[in-house]
């Protein structure tokens, strides 16, 4: 593509037009969307089955009207027309070989997620026995198998995860970095999905940012229209990338407030109430440019903190000034906001830089001190610093943590307001370039309510392969529910809790724990670049310099912030 060319204006800056960079995200997410779009994805699970209720199992899918896969050893066949003889324990049918719909060029096994094409292949429809004795059937011949020959069982599940996930990266919405190299570096943090009638709904992440076990805190992912079913709340996590994931606990808490107040849990686990949320008067960034319409809807038309007129150091910041009443002591920011796909692909560059060397040096990153690694990120600016200007200059009020790349979530900072005089509140964003995307902001003066909290324990987790795992997510005890490969999930159970009248209910997931990534990078480390990073700044430098690289754009364009 022929870049075109760069408007200058006022102010001896630079911007790139707006059109490029539509242009840009656009091209590369139509060049994927034919590849995803167009496919889905489907987990192998085996069904339980007993000498007792075998015959049940096949008379189910036999009246469903599966198709049925017999397999003895490397070899297998369709079995047309199965019919079950309950008196006998027989099935029977005729032989043919299976048809294109169901043939698939990858092995189907357990282990990993299965890529299909719906529009000519069936795997959902599918039922597969396997046999215990060797059998070489031909085709077109009637056979009888007794179920006591069935080794075992499975079915295709559709893997809604992958699905979703492959959808949403796939989107304009994701930017620049939705394409095959960055899915291969994808990583992020255990996948959650509600249960909404007969579907599982993708709602975030757990724990994001927490890459070794010294990084875990309590996380609080809020689960909006998340109502029970039968009494009962039900949701999945499911591991969807190349990463081993540990979970030590899921909690739920359930909330009940007025109808008209919103909640929310700030990072150190307090609820925060929104009774009157007020909008920005006025915002500017380092170009003092206003877009203050970007802040006003949740609509996924954010602040994505790339401004082109550099800073040394290649930070970016926002500034958001609200009315403030008189005599107001304390007030609650309000952000929906995300961490942006570019910072997980740079970062994923980054670890690339360590070769085969990686793995060592992942190895050695779980026992540093927690205190070290956080000062590295703020180091690297990271999280998104928020800061309130006071009558001695701009005070760091709170760096809020990674909250991953794929769903945006509801963020509250409680901010004291004794060190400010002015009439006008001015709060600043700030945070490594193209780090996040801040897709709202508002601020409430009003008083925290008094709730009604319930905390919830689950009651069932089965993982997919039947397992009960529900000693493992009951407590915070380090005793980790462990899920090392792509398509693992568990499904949780937790009972409901009596609605009031007159009230609404906002529930939100208390998860705690960490992930490690899985790569096989190769080559040797580059030391004295690797040496570079532990400066102040340097992944931030690294990551303006890598963008402009990939959109071909001179950094000699950006005008210096002095």
């Amino acid at each position: 593509m022929k870049p075109q060319p760069i408007t200058k204006t006022s102010k001896s800056f630079y911007k790139l037009p707006k059109t490029l960079s539509k242009y840009i995200s656009i091209g590369i997410a139509i060049a994927v969307l034919n590849l995803s779009v167009s496919c889905s994805y489907f987990s192998v699970r085996d069904v339980p089955t007993t000498e007792e209720n075998i015959a049940k199992q096949v008379d189910t899918f036999n009246t469903s009207e599966k198709y049925v896969i017999v397999h003895s050893g490397i070899l297998f066949w369709h079995l047309r027309d199965m019919i079950l003889n309950d008196d006998e324990q027989m099935i029977s049918g005729t032989i043919e070989p299976v048809n294109e719909a169901h043939n698939y060029k990858k092995p189907r096994d357990k282990k990993r997620v299965h890529r299909y094409v719906n529009k000519k292949t069936n795997p959902l429809n599918e039922v597969h026995f396997y046999l215990k004795t060797a059998a070489n059937f031909h085709d077109a011949e009637t056979v009888n198998i007794s179920l006591s020959d069935i080794n075992r069982i499975s079915v295709n599940d559709k893997n809604t995860g992958r699905t979703v996930a492959n959808v949403l990266l796939t989107t304009v919405g994701a930017v620049f970095f939705v394409s095959a190299v960055y899915l291969a570096l994808k990583s992020s943090c255990p996948f959650v999905y509600i249960k909404d009638g007969q579907e599982y709904q993708f709602v975030g992440e757990l724990y994001p940012g927490a890459i070794t076990p010294n990084l875990q805190r309590n996380d609080y992912l809020a689960l909006p229209n998340f109502c029970p079913e039968n009494e009962w709340y039900t949701l999945k996590v499911s591991n969807q990338l190349k990463e081993i994931q540990y979970t030590d606990q899921l909690q739920l808490i359930s909330v009940n407030h007025p109808k008209n107040i919103e909640v929310l849990i700030d990072s150190k686990g307090a609820f925060q109430t929104f009774e009157s949320i007020n909008s920005p008067i006025k915002i500017l960034d380092e170009s003092d440019t206003q877009k203050l319409d970007l802040a006003l809807k949740k609509d996924n038309n954010y602040y994505a903190f790339n401004s082109l007129k550099s800073t040394s150091n290649s930070i970016r910041s926002i500034i958001f000034e609200f009315d403030k009443p008189e005599n107001a002591e304390e007030v609650k920011l309000y952000l929906t906001a995300k961490n942006s796909v570019w910072l997980d692909y740079v970062f994923g560059k980054f670890n690339e830089q360590f070769g085969a060397y990686y793995n060592t040096f992942q190895k050695k990153q779980q026992t540093v001190d927690k205190e070290q690694l956080s000062k590295w990120a703020n180091g690297q600016n990271i999280p998104l610093s928020v800061y309130v200007k006071t009558k001695s200059g701009w005070e760091l009020v709170e760096r809020l943590n990674s909250v991953g790349p794929l769903a945006m979530r509801d963020l509250v900072v409680p901010i004291h307001l004794d060190s400010t005089t002015e009439e006008i509140l001015q709060i600043k964003l700030e945070t490594g370039f193209m780090f996040w995307e801040v897709d709202y902001v508002g601020v409430d003066f009003s008083e925290n309510l008094n709730l009604s909290l319930t905390y919830i324990n689950p009651v069932s987790a089965l993982d997919q392969n039947e397992n009960d795992v529900t000693h493992l997510l009951n407590n915070r005890d380090e005793k980790y529910f462990v899920q090392p490969n792509i398509g693992d999930e568990v499904t949780v159970s937790f009972p409901s809790t009596p609605s009031i009248d007159d009230l609404e209910t906002t529930v939100f997931l208390k998860n705690r724990g960490y992930y490690n990534y899985l790569r096989d990078y190769k080559g040797i480390p580059d030391q004295q670049k690797l040496e570079s990073f532990r400066d102040d700044g340097a992944f931030t430098i690294f990551s303006e310099k890598s963008y402009f690289e990939f959109v071909n754009f001179s950094l000699n364009n950006l005008a210096q912030n002095e």
